[in-house]
C-alpha cells in the first residue's frame, strides 16, 4: 500500500469517527464521503445505494451535490460494472471512456472519477464515487483511500442488512436525531415529484425551509421542532431535516404562491408558539427564520428550489 503515513493516520481517525456514529447511517455516509474528498482532493463525492434494479444517490457533496436523491438504472453504467465485478474502476477522462454515460457526465460537469464497491457479506450493496472536474491521471492511493473508507462504511451498513430486508433503507433515509426523514430522502422525493411535474407539463410544487439557528446544539429539541412542523402539513407533504439547523418541507398542494405563504406562516407560528427545552419562547422566535419557493416560477431543479427557499 502506497498511501503516505500522514494520510493513513487521517484515515484511521476517520474510521474511528465513523464507528462513533453508530446506527446513524446517513451521517456515516456523509462523513465517509467528505473525508474521502478531503484526503484525495476530489471535487465531489457520492455514495450510491443499490435498491432493486436501481442505484440511488444517498449521499452527495461538492460537484455532485445537485444529484442527491437521483435514481438511475444499474444497467449500462460504470457504477453498475463496479457493483457486478465488486472491483474498483478508474475513469481518467469521461470524454474518451466508452464505459460511461458521456451525456450524464457532461450534465454533472465531471471528467474523471474513482468508483469503489461497498461490500457486505461478499455482496456489493453500494458504491462510493469520487469525481473531478478535469481529466487526470491517478496516483495509486486515491482508490485505496476511497476503498478503506468504503470498507468501514460497508461494515456499519452490514449490521442493518442483518436486521431485516428493509432496515438498511430505513436507516439510510432517516435522520436519527430528529426522527424524521433525512436530506437524502427529501431530495429523492423532490427529484421524483419534479420529474412527474415536468413530464405532465403543468402543476406547481412548493418548497419551504425552516431554520432554527443553534438548534443542532440542542438535540433534545429537534424532535419537537419536526413534530411542530408536521402539525401544519397536509396529506402528501414531506418534512425532513436537511441541514444541521434546517428542516425542509415539500408542499405537495402548492397550487399558487398565496397557499405556500399561508402554510409557511402557520408552520412558523407552530414552531415558535411555545418554549423548547433549553430555549425560551422569545429566543426561539428570534432564532427561527423561514423561506419558500415555488416550481416552476422560482426554479426548476431540486437543488435550486431549496436554495431559493432558504431564508436570507
Amino acid at each position: 500500500m502506497n498511501i503516505p503515513a500522514h494520510k493513513l493516520l487521517a484515515i484511521i481517525e476517520a474510521q474511528v469517527q465513523l464507528v462513533g456514529l453508530g446506527n446513524d447511517l446517513s451521517a456515516v455516509m456523509d462523513t465517509a464521503s467528505a473525508k474521502a474528498v478531503e484526503l484525495t482532493g476530489a471535487d465531489g463525492a457520492v455514495v450510491e445505494l443499490l435498491e432493486d434494479d436501481a442505484i440511488v444517490y444517498r449521499s452527495a457533496s461538492g460537484l455532485a451535490e445537485a444529484q442527491l436523491g437521483l435514481r438511475m438504472k444499474v444497467a449500462n453504467s460504470l457504477s453498475g460494472r463496479v457493483l457486478t465485478s465488486r472491483t474498483a474502476a478508474l475513469c481518467t477522462d469521461s470524454e474518451t471512456d466508452d464505459r460511461v454515460n458521456r451525456e450524464a457526465c457532461r450534465k454533472v460537469g465531471l471528467r474523471a472519477m474513482v468508483i469503489v464497491p461497498l461490500l457486505a457479506a461478499d455482496q456489493a450493496i453500494a458504491v462510493m464515487k469520487l469525481v473531478w472536474k478535469e481529466p487526470r491521471q491517478f496516483n495509486q492511493y486515491e482508490a485505496e483511500i476511497a476503498q478503506l473508507l468504503a470498507d468501514m462504511t460497508a461494515m456499519l451498513m452490514q449490521r442493518a442488512t442483518q436486521e431485516g430486508p428493509n432496515v438498511l433503507k430505513q436507516r439510510m433515509t432517516l435522520d436519527e436525531a430528529s426522527g424524521t426523514a433525512n436530506r437524502s430522502f427529501f431530495y429523492e422525493q423532490l427529484q421524483a415529484k419534479l420529474a412527474a411535474a415536468s413530464q405532465a407539463g403543468h402543476g406547481n410544487l412548493g418548497v419551504a425551509v425552516v431554520r432554527v439557528e443553534g438548534i443542532d446544539k440542542l438535540p433534545e429539541a429537534l424532535t419537537d421542532i419536526s413534530r411542530r412542523i408536521e402539525r401544519e402539513c397536509r396529506p402528501g407533504d414531506l418534512v425532513a431535516r436537511i441541514g444541521h439547523d434546517e428542516f425542509g418541507v415539500i408542499l405537495n398542494m402548492a397550487s399558487r404562491r398565496s397557499i405556500v405563504t399561508s402554510q409557511l406562516h402557520r408552520i412558523s407560528l407552530s414552531v415558535t408558539g411555545e418554549a423548547l427545552p433549553g430555549i425560551s419562547d422569545a429566543a426561539l422566535r428570534a432564532a427561527c427564520r423561514t423561506g419558500s419557493s415555488l416550481y416552476p416560477e422560482d426554479a426548476r431543479s431540486a437543488i435550486e428550489l431549496v436554495q431559493a427557499a432558504r431564508p436570507r
